[in-house]
């Protein structure tokens, strides 16, 4: 699919189980409905399944069991359905505390198959990391136990890196993790004027789901002026997409932004590749 054809708003972060299946239509259809153009559908992977993944025996063969990583969901049939409606992408969720056990996610081929790659951190050195080291593109900071303290020079580092910052609006719609979500998104705005953030729903049930203008409006209370709030369901998602484009290809690459609203990709050589209106 080409990313650069994308267009309309964005929720890329869809999380309905590949065992419920048969949620995936009405919620994409109300996706749909309410103005959105582009979709991810979202696999979480907790780091727990990498202990799990060594005590695994050995097949019958002799050879290692198969990649950690879960395969890519088939959306084949989705995207057929929807040609014309939506276009739809992959994305795997890593939920993390130790920062070591990054290492062998990223050795896994299955990795590149996915369209997203976002990583939650359950604790402040996973964070950390993420924000200095990790090739993601997407740093998604949940309510949890840990408070984490994210500073200007962690968010400016992941800012310069690429990597977006994603506030998912069903947690505001929980009383227990409301106050976190807000406290956040504030966070992001007095370190970066809520620079490569992004919006998502992070929605599992059609009711829970917002239209587009709706989320501008509410955007009001995550710090967002009406400027960025739309950047954070347009233009900031289509640039996230380009950048995840370029590091499945191994490729290492940085996005300028002109005043005449072009986005320009240059190769880690500085040599200039493509122009695209945005």
């Amino acid at each position: 699919m080409d990313i650069r054809q994308t267009t309309g708003f964005y929720d890329l972060c869809i999380n309905v189980s590949p065992n419920e299946k048969h949620n995936w239509y009405p919620l994409l259809l109300k996706l749909h409905e309410l103005g959105f153009k582009t979709v991810a559908i979202n696999t979480n992977l907790d780091e727990s399944i990498l202990g799990a993944d060594r005590k695994k025996k050995k097949r019958h063969d002799g050879e290692p069991s198969q990649s950690i990583i879960p395969e890519v969901v088939d959306i084949e049939n989705i995207k057929r359905d929807f040609h014309g409606k939506l276009k739809v992408f992959n994305r795997i969720s890593f939920l993390c505390s130790d920062p070591a056990k990054t290492h062998a996610l990223n050795h896994c081929a299955t990795l590149k198959k996915y369209d997203l790659y976002a990583f939650v951190p359950k604790t402040q050195n996973a964070l950390q990391f993420a924000c200095t080291q990790l090739n993601t593109d997407i740093i998604t900071l949940k309510s949890s136990s840990t408070t984490f303290k994210l500073n200007k020079k962690l968010y400016e580092q992941a800012v310069e890196r690429g990597i977006h910052f994603e506030i998912q609006y069903t947690d505001l719609l929980n009383i227990e993790s409301r106050k976190l979500t807000i406290h956040y998104s504030h966070l992001f705005h007095t370190y970066g004027k809520s620079k490569n953030v992004i919006l998502s729903s992070g929605s599992n049930d059609v009711n829970s789901v917002r239209n587009p203008y709706d989320l501008i409006n509410l955007s009001c209370l995550l710090g967002l002026n009406e400027i960025k709030a739309k950047a954070s369901i347009l233009s900031q998602c289509k640039k996230l997409l380009l950048r995840a484009e370029r590091r499945r290809r191994g490729k290492a690459a940085f996005i300028i932004e002109e005043e005449t609203k072009t986005i320009d990709i240059i190769e880690d050589d500085g040599r200039f590749t493509k122009r695209l209106k945005s």
